[in-house]
This record gives structure tokens, C-alpha cells and sequence, in this order.
């Protein structure tokens, strides 16, 4: 890193300004380059306004150095015509007191940039912010990214209570595309518009984030910015905070980095508590005392990005967190515990969808989503093929057998979802509007399964049932024909077989996964091709340029979820895998690291007394669920990913894939009493990481799909002995 101050006339950013020396200037890896410009030529600040955004800049006394009003920061790249985002210092710096928050910028006249050698070996500017003043030092660090260390103080005589102090990057465009990782994509533009679900103006806790980041794409330039979460412990009752990030309008759209206060969609100290929930919370303030400080660490990283809908995917692959999380259980022991769960769910004709009666329930067989009884039959044959038992096989041939010859509808190709075992009678689900129906996604994730199902019988030289193979390419003749006219299959299908919803969703790309196992199964081409023409429809609708990313696959709620992005990376990787073809390789690629954002990177410290804390739970290398609901869960496609890295020479996605789940080991019962449940094995379905719902505890809510996924994943993975 060098750093020069005055370093001369530089070139001119617009036609007509004259050239402007800068006051400092810092030269970076990879040609990266920042610089603070006096106001001369400048034609003048960004607006700052908005429900967020207090009155005119309070003003203060100098903090030192020579007084630069209307400096800015400027980012850019060496040999770049003009730079990449430029932002005026008393803008960037932004400071309240009182509730609610909102932004102020510093006072122009106070701003102060010191020469190098007088306040670091980088970049150092002071300003005054209303009651605070501000020091910035700016520094090339780790992974070749800008580094921002602020300090606000309380220079003032008496106690300040309810801070908020943060920074402000205002960006050059009103329409850009957003990644908050796991909570905001593009401003989430499938979710349900009568649903509470964040959109831009939302900013939140840093522990909300998987990568704590924000990422900004816009005519082909990207602008990350990464937090370094730093807990703020209470002494008093050991609860934990840490600093916030949002995407806004200040008007204009702008990142922003606050020292923990949050808004819900514009709307200040409102914070989003359960499933499209949202409840007055005033959070983050702090108080200061004379003296006192709050100081806080940022990265920031910008470069080029096209489309501008992949700017996400600079986040995935950063090494900025070193986290490496949890491995409370070997891969062997996971395999042990769930199958023991496995088998406590057997019920005769399969696995029972929860356990016993404990929530109310009906005993039910559950087909898809959160049910999985056709992956846990698989799962089933996988152990008795492996091990030879011959009891898991036969267990594997009477499930599958009850649900092709039992959950036939009226419509042939199509089932019913659910069998009610007391009442011996099968229904379908229902949703208001849609009445009775057939998932999409549930029905195709069955049928795939079915499809693996019969594969794993042959190539054990065991007995294929016909009607096994008629029902996969029955289903797969309905997922072709009942296509919408965008290419894609329909959300669903009415009991009489016509699209419930002409909405275009990923819901359905679990039906290309069963289309696949047609031609597997049958060895009709037609069937490889029939999938390859609807994955590209999906790819047109949802991965050409991520701008409406997957969503809609999870039947509770409606948005994107990362469901929904697992099965077009499981189409894409099948699809690579039977034809070799490089492109869907890639575009397995972009939707793993689309998953990816999803997954924790970092582990955030829990309350004093919390089961987290008391267990030592750790958050990296689970994966967070959907945009609506911020908690984590054991869905993912943990042995494919690990599959993906090692056939295509792409080893860190085989490195995440082991670290997930070693992760998910967490919470898994291993007695009776252990998290809550009585049977080994079980495991629940939500922790909350975050103020969504009960931070710092799991829920025992067992549908049977925790079981199997974990279950599936640990048999595939067991084969590979991992060694990085």
C-alpha cells in the first residue's frame, strides 16, 4: 500500500470540471485506487432526505488539520475514465440523537483530512456529526479491500443517550440491484405485496446476515460492503447487540452501515420478529458518556460485474471470516442417531410425518416439502442395500409401492399429497384461493425420489416394480403438458389437472429433476431433451441475470427462498452430469453461490443463559431459509454440492459442503431429554440466530424432513473421506 498527499493534478470526471490535485491519495491491489478531492469542481453534494433523514447538518467545531468543505471520497481503478462511486466526506459520515433515528450528515465546514504520517500510515479524515465527532482512517487490508476504521466520541461534557452513528454510501443511480445475503434480493420483487416482507429501507441487525455484507450492482460496476461484527455485551443481563446494515432511500438509494439501530421498509426502530410479523422494537441506540467512543470496522470491495444481477456472487467467496464453525458428531454418528429417528416414524407403510401425535397432528404419511416419505424409503434402501438388510429393503418396497398404487388421482400422473393414517383416507393440500391441489414442488421432489428409488433397486439387481417406472413417466407427461406458456411447469395443478396459478415461480424445477429420472429410467431421450428445454425456461425466468431470483417453492410462505434455488442447482448439476455440457455446469455454478449467501460465514455470540450460549452453538456453515423466514434449517443440498466441487475441479464448494454439514450436527438429539426430545436422533426444525422469534433456541417442531435430509446427505457424504 503507498499513500501520497497532493499527489498533483488528476484528470478531470466530467466534461467541463477542471482538474482537481488531490488532498490524499492511496493505491491498492489490483489497480484499485482512493482518493479525497477538495470541493473545487465539484458540482455539488447528493440530497440527503427522506423518513429516515433529520434536518440541515448541525455544526461544530474543527476537529483539526485544514479545514476541505465539500471534500470527497472517491473509489476508482487505475487507467479507469472516471471513478467508480464518488461520495462527499459530510455525507458518508452520518450521526442522531433522540428516537427515532435518522440520517444527518456532518457539517461541511468541519471536515478535516490529514496528511499521511499525522494519523496513520493511510488516509485519516475528522468531522463533527451533531453532538459526536468522527475520525475515518482508510487503509488497504485483507483480501486486497479498502478498510474503514470510525471512531465516534462524545466530546461533549455531558452523557448523550440514544446514539445512532454510521456511515452512508449514497450510489449514482435510483435503480441498482441489492443483495442483503439471506434477507433482501433485488428488493425481493416476487414476494407477496400484502405480506410484511423486507424491502428497500430495510436495515438490520448484522446477525440477521449470513455474510454480513450488502452488495450494490448497477451499469456494470458492483460496490460490497462488509461488516465486522463486534459484539456489545450488557453487563447487566448479558444480552448481546452488534451494529446494523441496510439498503435505503435518502433519498436517493444508498448502503448504509449504522452502529445497530434498524427500520423495517423505511420505517425506523421496527423490527421484523416472525413470519411476515413485524413489531416495534427500538434497538441499537447507545449511550455515551463524556469521553466515551464507539469505533467500528467495514470492508469495502467494488470492481465489474455483468449482468448486474450476479453482483451477489462477489460476496460468496470472500475470506474475510474464518469461522470454521461446529462438528459436535462424525458423519458416522449422524448417520447412527438418524437413523434411529428413522425408525422410531416406521409405521407399517411408511414413515409417519411426525412424531406420534406430539403436535397436535394427525398421524399422517407426508409426501414432499416437509414430509419426505419417499426420501426416507430411499433412505431406507441405501441402508439395507449397504449393509444387507434385507428388513430396510422390503420397509423401502412397501412404502413406495403404498404410495403408486394408494395416492392416485383422478388425473393420471398426479397424487395426492397425504395419507391420514386413523382415517385411512388420502387429501391433497389446500391453500385459500386454490382450494385442493398438487404441489409442484411436492409432487415433483416425490417422483425424483421414486425415480432414485428404482434406480438403486436395479443397480442392486433387485426387482423394479412396472408400476414404479409408469408412475415416473406419468408425472413426468404431466410436468411437459401442463406447462405455462413461459416454458415452466405451474405452481401446482387443481384436481383436475389444470394450473391452479398462472404465476411464474421456480416452484416447479423439481419436476425437470423427475423428468430426468424418466430418462434414466427409460433410456427415451426425449425425456433428456423435454428437461433441458424447461431448465432453460427457468433459466430465462430466474439465472440469466438473478434480477428475479428463485422463489415460491416453499408452500408456507411466498417469496424467494432458497428452496427454491436448490433444485435448479440439482437440474443444472444432473444435466452436466448425463450430457457433460460446460454450461450447465456454470449455471450450477452461479446458483450454488446463489445458495451460498444463505449460509453463515461467521457465528454471532448469544444472550448469557440462552441454550445457545450455554451450548456453545455456533451459526457458520448453517444455512438461513427465505427472505420471510430468518431462521436457520437443515435444507440443503449438502452431498451435492460436495459431489459438484469434486467432479468439476470447483474444490471450495466440497470444502463448504463438509463444514455444512458438520454444522447441522448441532441440536441433534443424543438421548432421551437431550434438546427437548425423548427419541435420539430428532432434531428441530428451527434455530433462531436472530430477533426473529426466540433468539438463542431452538424450536422442537420435527416434521420428518429433518430427519431425512440430514439422513440422505450423511449416507452420500460417509462414502468420501474429505481430507480438503
Amino acid at each position: 500500500m503507498t499513500a501520497r498527499h497532493g499527489t498533483g493534478p488528476r484528470r478531470s470526471d466530467a466534461p467541463g470540471e477542471r482538474p482537481v490535485p488531490p488532498l490524499a491519495r492511496l493505491a491498492g491491489p489490483g489497480g484499485k485506487l482512493v482518493e479525497i478531492v477538495s470541493g473545487a469542481g465539484v458540482a455539488g453534494d447528493p440530497p440527503v432526505g427522506g423518513a429516515l433523514v433529520g434536518g440541515a447538518p448541525v455544526g461544530g467545531a474543527p476537529v483539526g488539520g485544514a479545514p476541505v468543505g465539500g471534500a470527497e471520497v472517491r473509489l476508482g481503478r487505475d487507467g479507469a475514465a472516471e471513478p467508480h462511486l464518488r461520495v462527499p466526506l459530510h455525507v458518508l459520515f452520518t450521526a442522531s440523537t433522540g428516537r427515532p433515528w435518522r440520517f444527518r450528515p456532518a457539517d461541511p465546514a468541519s471536515v478535516r483530512v490529514l496528511p499521511p504520517g499525522s494519523g496513520g500510515d493511510g488516509i485519516v479524515a475528522t468531522a463533527r456529526a451533531g453532538e459526536l465527532s468522527v475520525r475515518l482512517e482508510l487503509g488497504f487490508g485483507r483480501e486486497g479491500m479498502l478498510e474503514l476504521r470510525t471512531t465516534w466520541r462524545n466530546d461533549t461534557g455531558e452523557r448523550l443517550v440514544d446514539v445512532a452513528a454510521g456511515l452512508l454510501l449514497p450510489l449514482p443511480v435510483q435503480d441498482a440491484c441489492l443483495t442483503m445475503p439471506g434477507v433482501l434480493y433485488n428488493d425481493n420483487p416476487s414476494s407477496d405485496p400484502a405480506r410484511e416482507v423486507p424491502h428497500i429501507g430495510f436495515v438490520c441487525e448484522e446477525h440477521r446476515l449470513p455474510i454480513p455484507a450488502v452488495n450494490a450492482a448497477w451499469d456494470g460496476r458492483y460496490l460490497s460492503l462488509f461488516a465486522h461484527p463486534g459484539p456489545v455485551r450488557d453487563e447487566e443481563d448479558g444480552s448481546v447487540a452488534y451494529g446494523s446494515l441496510g439498503a435505503v432511500r435518502a433519498p436517493g438509494l444508498a448502503v448504509t452501515a449504522m452502529t445497530g439501530v434498524i427500520a423495517f421498509n423505511g420505517r425506523p426502530d421496527v423490527c421484523y420478529v416472525s413470519k411476515a410479523e413485524t413489531a416495534g422494537r427500538p434497538l441499537g441506540y447507545r449511550d455515551l458518556a463524556p469521553g466515551a467512543e464507539i469505533t467500528t470496522r467495514h470492508s469495502l470491495d467494488w470492481g465489474e460485474v455483468e449482468p448486474r444481477g450476479f453482483g451477489f456472487r462477489t460476496l460468496v467467496h470472500t475470506r474475510l471470516y474464518r469461522d470454521e464453525g461446529a462438528a459436535p458428531l462424525s458423519v458416522d454418528e449422524i448417520v447412527r442417531l438418524k437413523t434411529d429417528a428413522m425408525d422410531s416414524r416406521w409405521n407399517g407403510d411408511g414413515h409417519l410425518a411426525y412424531e406420534g401425535v406430539r403436535h397436535g397432528r394427525p398421524r399422517s404419511y407426508l409426501y414432499g416439502w416437509t414430509g419426505q416419505a419417499m426420501k426416507l424409503a430411499l433412505c431406507e434402501a441405501i441402508l439395507g442395500v449397504e449393509d444387507g438388510q434385507d428388513e430396510r429393503i422390503e420397509r423401502a418396497r412397501r412404502a413406495a409401492d403404498f404410495y403408486v398404487h394408494g395416492g392416485r388421482t383422478p388425473v393420471r400422473g398426479l397424487h395426492a399429497a397425504r395419507y391420514l393414517v386413523d382415517e385411512d383416507r388420502w387429501e391433497s393440500f389446500r391453500k385459500d384461493g386454490w382450494g385442493d391441489f398438487v404441489s409442484s414442488r411436492a409432487h415433483g421432489e416425490t417422483i425424483t425420489d421414486l425415480a432414485a428409488l428404482a434406480l438403486l433397486f436395479r443397480q442392486a439387481g433387485l426387482k423394479v416394480p412396472h408400476a414404479w417406472e409408469e408412475a415416473v413417466t406419468d408425472a413426468a407427461s404431466v410436468f411437459w403438458h401442463t406447462r405455462l406458456p413461459e416454458g415452466v411447469v405451474p405452481v401446482g395443478w387443481s384436481p383436475w389437472g389444470t394450473p391452479v396459478s398462472g404465476m411464474v415461480s421456480a416452484a416447479g424445477v423439481a419436476c425437470v429433476l423427475a423428468m430426468l429420472g424418466a430418462y434414466r429410467l427409460s433410456g427415451e431421450r426425449v425425456w433428456l431433451l423435454r428437461a433441458e428445454e424447461v431448465l432453460a425456461a427457468y433459466h430465462r425466468e430466474h439465472a440469466a441475470t438473478y434480477e428475479r431470483p428463485f422463489a415460491h417453492a416453499t408452500l408456507d410462505a411466498s417469496g424467494e427462498d432458497k428452496e427454491a434455488g436448490m433444485y435448479f442447482f440439482l437440474a443444472a448439476y444432473e444435466l452436466h452430469r448425463l450430457t457433460g455440457d460446460e454450461r450447465y455446469a456454470g449455471w450450477a455454478e452461479a446458483a450454488a453461490d446463489w445458495l451460498l449467501t444463505f449460509v453463515y460465514v461467521w457465528s454471532p455470540e448469544f444472550a448469557a443463559g440462552s441454550t445457545f450460549a450455554r451450548r456453545g452453538f455456533k451459526a457458520a456453515g448453517w444455512p438461513a431459509v427465505s427472505v420471510q423466514n430468518h431462521h436457520l434449517d437443515v435444507f440443503f443440498p449438502t452431498s451435492e454440492l460436495l459431489e459438484f466441487g469434486l467432479s468439476t475441479g470447483r474444490p471450495r464448494y466440497a470444502e463448504r459442503a463438509v463444514r455444512i454439514l458438520h454444522a447441522m450436527g448441532q441440536g441433534i438429539c443424543r438421548e432421551p431429554g437431550d434438546w427437548g426430545f425423548r427419541t435420539p436422533g430428532e432434531q428441530g426444525e428451527g434455530f433462531f440466530q436472530t430477533n426473529w422469534q426466540r433468539t438463542g433456541e431452538a424450536n422442537t417442531w420435527n416434521p420428518s424432513w429433518v430427519i431425512a435430509l440430514p439422513l440422505y446427505h450423511a449416507l452420500r457424504m460417509r462414502k468420501v473421506r474429505w481430507t480438503g
